[in-house]
C-alpha cells in the first residue's frame, strides 16, 4: 500500500512541475546547440521568477516608449478649452494622425501621433509646422498601433 501511495504522490509531484513550467519563458532554452557545440545556461532560480513577472507585466501594457509632436502647451483659465479646441482643429485638417490632450498639473498639451522612431516623428513635425510653428518633437508614452 505505501508503495502505492509513493507512486501516485511521485507522479503527481512531476505532473505538478509540467503544469507549473507553462508560464516559464525560459523554460525551452536552458541549453542550446549549433554548428556542433552545446551552451548550456545556468542561472538563480530567482532571475528566472523575475524575468517572468517581467514579460507578463510588460503583456498588460496598452503602449511602448516612442515619440510624438507637441503642438499646444498651456496653462491658466482657458486652457483646457484652448487645448481641446487645438486637438478638434488638428484632427480634422490631419484625419490619419492621431491627438491627444494631455494634463500635466498645471499644464494642458496636445502632442499628435504615435511614432516608434523619431524620424517618423520628423516627417510629420514638417508637416504640421506650417499651422503649428512651435510645434516640436518630444519622448512620450506611445500607444501599439490597431491592427484591422
Amino acid at each position: 500500500m505505501k508503495t502505492i501511495l509513493s507512486i501516485i504522490t511521485l507522479s503527481l509531484l512531476f505532473s505538478s512541475n509540467i503544469w507549473a513550467q507553462k508560464d516559464d519563458i525560459f523554460s525551452d532554452i536552458n541549453s542550446y546547440s549549433a554548428s556542433g557545440g552545446k551552451v548550456q545556461i545556468f542561472q538563480d532560480a530567482d532571475i528566472r521568477v523575475l524575468m517572468n513577472n517581467y514579460v507578463k507585466e510588460k503583456k498588460k501594457e496598452k503602449g511602448t516608449n516612442g515619440y510624438r509632436v507637441q503642438i499646444f502647451f498651456g496653462s491658466g483659465h482657458k486652457s483646457r478649452e484652448n487645448a481641446n479646441n487645438t486637438r478638434n482643429a488638428f484632427v480634422s485638417k490631419y484625419k490619419n494622425i492621431s491627438a491627444h490632450v494631455v494634463f500635466e498639473e498645471p499644464n494642458f498639451k496636445v502632442r499628435v501621433g504615435d511614432f516608434r522612431s523619431k524620424s517618423e516623428a520628423l516627417e510629420v513635425l514638417v508637416k504640421v509646422k506650417e499651422d503649428y510653428e512651435g510645434a516640436y518633437i518630444v519622448k512620450d508614452f506611445i500607444e501599439f498601433p490597431k491592427l484591422d
